[in-house]
């Protein structure tokens, strides 16, 4: 048993610290393709591109905090730096904002190609386009700052025989509130309003997106049918990344959701605990997995990306 415990955390160390270098890599790819992509001619960054370079950014933030989690979460940090606890929850609440702002980014995007569609005269403006990006860091925030209560982390490397276990930080010691009920309401607004909503409203917009692009027909402008191509591949693009976020996610949401409102009350409390299970453990990797997905996506769509990657060119 012991040797099985060993093998799966370091089977999951091992993971996390490939996830984390390829997030790093591939959204660095993103962010410079992104850059080259002005310099020929000079010309502001394209909504497209700016919202990507959020995106990117988000998910490399993302990447960024899972070397730091092993150090800041470690068993000999929390127990010999003052701070550690702090800078432990600060990091995950970090991780936390990433995933948000990716999630909302999702949004905006689908939102910005929908009215584009809808309105193909529609002038660039780059304060709106700020605007929204500010939109998504600020609430994204909002919502982080609410985890710094009662959070539950996994620690790491605290033995020889076990490397990844759980605990819950700054528990709640009041007679009328306790950690489980504020981390029961916690995940049932983040499934809510940065999982299910997203996914429905992203795949709304898309749907109708498409739908009016198949619709639209203007005879005898080229111009429009190379607009009308190019928008298709970008929403199929945006369908792909939002199927990918549904699949990576699904599971350790509907653990939270089974855990907490489907199981019986002794496995309630037990996870009111903590839950460093072998299946937990690996969804959320699988969750967090989402940060290096997109470059892969774009890769496979993107031609201009491709040849960049690959081959250097612009």
């Amino acid at each position: 048993m012991i040797d099985f415990m060993l093998i799966r955390d370091s089977c999951i160390l091992l993971l996390y610290t490939f996830t984390s270098l390829f997030a790093l890599i591939g959204n660095g790819l993103v962010c410079r393709i992104c850059f080259l992509r002005k310099h020929p001619t000079n010309l502001p960054l394209s909504t497209t591109s700016i919202f990507l370079l959020n995106l990117a950014l988000a998910d490399a933030l993302t990447g960024l905090t899972i070397p730091f989690q092993f150090i800041l979460c470690s068993k000999y940090f929390l127990e010999n730096i003052t701070l550690s606890p702090y800078l432990c929850i600060s990091n995950k609440s970090i991780q936390v904002l990433a995933y948000n702002a990716s999630t909302l980014t999702m949004c905006v995007i689908a939102i910005d190609r929908y009215h584009l569609i809808q309105n193909p005269l529609l002038q660039y403006s780059r304060r709106n386009t700020r605007q929204r990006i500010l939109f998504t860091w600020i609430v994204s925030a909002l919502f982080a700052g609410s985890c710094l209560i009662s959070m539950k982390v996994h620690t790491y490397f605290i033995s020889n025989q076990k490397l990844i276990s759980c605990q819950v930080l700054f528990p709640i010691k009041n007679p009328y509130i306790s950690n489980g009920s504020i981390r029961e309401i916690r995940i049932v607004f983040h499934t809510v309003l940065f999982y299910i909503i997203p996914l429905l409203l992203t795949s709304t917009l898309c749907v109708l997106t498409m739908r009016t692009i198949a619709r639209r027909s203007i005879i005898g402008v080229q111009q429009f049918q190379k607009f009308k191509q190019s928008r298709t591949r970008s929403i199929r693009l945006l369908f792909i990344i939002v199927i990918v976020f549904a699949l990576s996610h699904f599971p350790v949401h509907f653990v939270h959701i089974q855990d907490f409102f489907i199981s019986s009350s002794t496995r309630r409390l037990q996870f009111y605990k903590c839950n460093d299970t072998t299946i937990y453990l690996l969804f959320y990797w699988l969750g967090i997995s989402n940060c290096c997905h997109n470059p892969i996506i774009y890769s496979w769509f993107n031609r201009q990306f491709r040849s960049i990657v690959f081959c250097g060119r612009r």
